[in-house]
């Protein structure tokens, strides 16, 4: 392929993947995600809050526990999501899940530890508010007010150790990496005491992140590699990474990632759309379409299969 031809398809690839998120944000599609919530002697916790958050930004829907502590969430979109369980007596609750359209969601089952120590408490529902702006106003780059946001929430929410992911991706986004390093370490340390691997993972992945905005590769390798093997079985964090990669520019690391997120999950058609992206920016027309296949073959009726299927036969037609 020309020189040409391959910057009109990278330019191509950027606009396509750039509709690709505005159908993910969306949040909306067939999926459907369902749990419970029990307290420490796992007995249900009826009339429990259960709200729902995608983690890249888009559809936030909420609900309440019944009688058996039973939720569910239906009519979503494919992608990873926050859960964030309040009620009165026990200390939030919090669990991530990833949400398919065309197979059957394993239930989440979310625990609640009593609260010992709530009069000391702030009522959460203001700082849930709270922490729903903060979330805006990061997506409309005001850091120092969406700073200010997390600060207050994690004082009031200290449980919800998650907020200093926030937190650090703010003082990351400008540019204090140290500082965002220090709020990684917190969360790190408190998903240790609770043995939360899942968020240990992401821990190291976000400071492997840190290590790679400062072109240290080598030690961004060793935390994107520790965090891989501490939750091997967890193809969001393998995606995750791949996304971090592509991001910069790396982009036959992040199919290296991309391709390990299909071995844990093959069934699971995001990582084929953005591999054949990344194939496409790198002039490989005859491996992206192949991928772009696959992702319509996983997925046929996402909102993204008219728009795949146009480039497919955009590219079928370049000689």
């Amino acid at each position: 392929m020309n020189g040409t031809y391959k910057k009109t398809w990278i330019v191509l690839a950027c606009l396509f993947a750039m509709t690709s998120i505005a159908f993910a944000q969306a949040g909306r599609g067939k999926g459907r995600l369902t749990g419970s919530v029990v307290n420490e002697k796992g007995d249900p916790v009826a009339g429990a809050t259960v709200k729902l958050e995608f983690e890249k930004g888009g559809l936030k829907d909420e609900t309440v526990t019944n009688a058996k502590g039973e939720w569910s969430f239906i009519s979503l979109g494919t992608g990873g999501v926050l859960l964030i369980v309040i009620a009165d007596g026990y200390l939030d609750g919090s669990a991530q899940a990833q949400v398919q359209q065309l197979e059957k969601n394993p239930p989440v089952r979310i625990l609640l530890r009593e609260d010992r120590e709530r009069k000391a408490r702030v009522k959460d529902e203001a700082s849930m508010l709270e922490l729903e702006r903060g979330n805006q106003l990061f997506n409309e780059r005001k850091f120092d007010e969406a700073l200010d946001i997390y600060s207050k929430f994690a004082e009031i929410n200290p449980n919800v150790y998650q907020i200093y992911f926030n937190i650090g991706d703010t003082y990351r986004e400008k540019g204090d990496f140290d500082k965002a390093n220090e709020q990684y370490a917190i969360a790190q340390a408190k998903a240790k005491e609770k043995a939360d691997v899942v968020m240990q993972a992401k821990a190291l992945a976000s400071f492997g992140e840190i290590c790679l905005r400062q072109e240290k590769f080598k030690e961004a390798g060793d935390y994107f590699a520790q965090s891989i093997a501490l939750n091997p079985k967890d193809e969001i964090l393998a995606y995750n990474v791949a996304e971090i990669f592509f991001g910069r520019n790396q982009t036959d690391k992040a199919i290296e990632y991309y391709q390990l997120a299909i071995q844990i999950k093959p069934a699971w058609s995001e990582p084929y759309l953005k591999m054949g992206y990344a194939y496409l920016n790198k002039g490989e027309m005859a491996k992206a379409v192949e991928q772009l296949k696959e992702f319509l073959k996983h997925d046929p009726e996402s909102p993204q299969a008219p728009v795949v299927q146009s480039l497919i036969d955009s590219l079928a037609n370049v000689k």
